[in-house]
């Protein structure tokens, strides 16, 4: 009779063992926060991610630059132009900051911010969010960069 009892248990016990939660609760389509390099959403916050095959910041320059694809004609460019490299937010309205992706309508406003979180240590991490007046299929990118080089 105690064989009888103890096999339901063991079944109960054997099923919550093995369902467990998966440590990434990530949503599909959005980029975990800790995730090295250039990463940003064409048009919503939960489209899939795209990755640039480089990245970096230029102190000379004030710039943010980032690439993807195989060629410089046949991939996407993101060119960000600040007023300094210090972390900060850098309104894209603000005269000094400029904000150009490959992507957006080839005329438009371009309105946005830039938050730089760290720039330390031969690291530069922060957040981005543009949008484009322009008539085209991407008017808004969301993105983050997370230790990218210092150059």
């Amino acid at each position: 009779m105690k064989k009888l009892i103890y096999l339901p248990l063991a079944i109960v016990l054997l099923c919550t063992s093995s369902c467990s939660s998966s440590s990434d609760d990530t949503p599909i389509g959005v980029s975990p926060q800790n995730q090295t390099g250039f990463v940003w959403h064409e048009n919503t916050p939960t489209a899939t991610a795209k990755n640039a095959g480089s990245a970096e910041l230029r102190t000379l320059y004030k710039s943010i630059f980032a690439f993807q694809g195989s060629t410089t004609t046949s991939g996407t460019l993101f060119e960000i132009n600040l007023t300094g490299t210090s972390p900060a937010t850098y309104d894209l309205a603000t005269s000094g900051n400029a904000f150009y992706f490959s992507g957006f309508p080839s005329s438009g406003t371009i309105t946005g911010k830039v938050i730089i979180t760290k720039n330390e240590s031969g690291k530069a991490s922060g957040t981005f969010e543009a949008s484009s007046s322009g008539s085209g299929a991407i008017t808004k990118v969301y993105g983050s960069f997370t230790d990218i080089p210092v150059q």
